[in-house]
């Protein structure tokens, strides 16, 4: 599989789409800036004849976009430059003719989810496109943003009177939902997403439908109303996002609706929505973002 994409999660932050050949892989998270790695044996091994067998690994080699092609070139001078640039040049031939077909399809079909004592997918953790890498605990919390990033805000809890900076930090909202999916998800298991939806867990002979996993990574039917609307605030903060991922299109109408009010991140990931429904709604978004930054 040369092109595919791989969801960026916990956070969810987007699709990457990646193109590899035999010596080199590209990934982009926007569709127009790619970083290139090429993979070479490591330095410490290169001028040996004998001894331990050759260790190759990844490199950064640069970065390469249709508009400026190849810039930012980096490389340890131990490396062998030639092999490297003729790698990167095949590399930049496969981007160029795999460019025409994004968005890719996504291959991490083996998903890592925190579960309901149900063992009903809640929220989800980790993926990954390779079976023998889909077991163990990548990570047992479930995260909403980074710790960094401080910009999710709910209007519902606001409305509420609970603010968004408290004694505990200045993101309380994201941190409330973390807690909600904490206290909800006990369980944490890896499942076999298959063609038609539905997903075999790997630890045991069970198969939830299609309808059992959160279309956009965390459930949305909750018990209380104040939590149910948490959620909403959530998904509808990361719009831009979730327009990366393919959904029915009464959803994908609502979300172009409210990625209008995050313009930056609409200008940066349009290129990669599968389906733009509403125009209108992500060009004035784009302008918009062309005026914050003049």
């Amino acid at each position: 599989m040369p092109a595919y994409a791989l969801r960026q999660l916990n956070p969810y932050a987007g699709v990457l789409q990646v193109v590899e050949t035999d010596r080199g892989r590209a990934f982009s998270s926007n569709g127009r800036v790619w970083r290139l790695q090429i993979l070479a044996e490591r330095p410490d091994h290169t001028w040996r004849s004998g001894g331990p067998r050759v260790q190759r690994q990844f490199f950064n080699w640069a970065l390469w976009s249709q508009q400026e092609g190849l810039h930012k070139v980096s490389a340890n001078p131990l490396l062998d430059i030639g092999a490297m640039q003729r790698a990167g040049e095949a590399l930049v031939e496969a981007l160029r003719e795999h460019l025409a077909e994004l968005p890719f399809a996504l291959a991490d079909r083996f998903e890592y989810w925190a579960c309901d004592y149900h063992g009903r997918p809640v929220a989800l953790i980790a993926s990954t496109r390779h079976a023998e890498l889909a077991n163990g605990t990548p990570d047992t919390a479930w995260h909403a943003s980074r710790l960094a990033d401080h910009s999710f805000e709910s209007p519902a809890l606001s409305a509420a009177g609970i603010p968004n900076h408290n004694d505990y930090g200045p993101r309380a909202h994201a941190s409330r939902l973390e807690s909600e999916v904490r206290h909800r998800a006990q369980s944490r298991f890896w499942f076999e997403r298959l063609p038609d939806g539905s997903g075999r867990r790997l630890d045991r002979d069970q198969r939830l439908a299609a309808a059992e996993f959160p279309r956009f990574g965390i459930a949305t039917e909750w018990e209380q109303p104040l939590s149910r609307h948490l959620v909403r605030d959530y998904l509808d903060w990361l719009s831009p996002q979730l327009l990366l991922l393919t959904m029915p299109e009464a959803q994908r109408r609502h979300l172009e609706q409210q990625a209008r009010a995050h313009a930056e991140r609409v200008a940066e990931l349009f290129r990669l929505y599968p389906v733009i429904l509403q125009p209108e709604l992500i060009e004035q978004a784009r302008v918009e973002a062309r005026l914050r930054r003049a």
